[in-house]
């Protein structure tokens, strides 16, 4: 995984006042913790770290961070978890995690489906279940994506992630060798049923359906 440089501040207030008034100067609360160090709260610039993430496959990016301030560090680090405004979809909140290049780490990296399964071109449709998958690596070994070749599945097909082979990689798989990643998928024949009309019979205005006859 390639390790890319952000630079942000430290800070010591912390609350939802601070938070927000962060956010509206662009900013972006966050926390740095790990390797038996004591938590370290910062801020960093949301265009910066929105920039990052936008070339980047996946949200666990493997940085040199830069801390600035008085208990400020220089330190390699995971981008462990974001959070994102559930209406505006902003950036809110990032988390941390110090890590030793010398140590495996456990993190997600996203799965990428490769070719054009012979199932979607006989008239199936693919269905990509797992985006994900959870791995072992040391920081400087950890993949950008794993691509997976589907083009050989057919109608009912399926892929596992048992069907990755990790040997000779330099990381270790650790999802459930038996979830599935993909399958090829017969399109449901959506037939519409009729609706049986009904016919309301009304009297015509003014009719009388039976004649009264008053007797004087």
């Amino acid at each position: 995984m390639q390790i890319v440089e952000l630079s942000a501040q430290s800070r010591s207030g912390t609350g939802k006042g601070v938070a927000r008034k962060l956010r509206a100067d662009g900013q972006i609360p966050g926390i740095l913790y790990g390797l038996a160090a004591d938590p370290l709260p910062l801020t960093v610039v949301r265009r910066d770290l929105a920039m990052l993430l936008q070339g980047h496959h996946g949200q666990h990016l493997l940085l040199n961070l830069q801390v600035e301030g008085d208990k400020g560090e220089t330190t390699l680090a995971l981008l462990h978890q974001l959070e994102l405004d559930p209406v505006r979809n902003n950036l809110i909140h990032a988390d941390f995690i110090r890590v030793d290049e010398n140590k495996p780490i456990q993190t997600t990296v996203p799965l990428s489906l490769e070719g054009s399964p012979v199932g979607v071109r006989n008239g199936g449709v693919e269905q990509f279940v797992l985006r994900e998958l959870e791995v072992e690596a040391l920081p400087n070994d950890i993949p950008e994506e794993i691509s997976l070749d589907t083009s050989h599945l057919d109608i009912g097909d399926s892929v596992h992630v048992s069907d990755i082979s990790s040997e000779g990689k330099a990381y270790t798989i650790l999802t459930e060798p038996e979830r599935v990643i993909a399958s090829i998928l017969m399109p449901k024949l959506i037939t519409e049923e009729e609706e049986a009309e009904e016919t309301t019979e009304e009297t015509p205005e003014g009719e009388e359906t039976e004649e009264t006859t008053e007797e004087s």
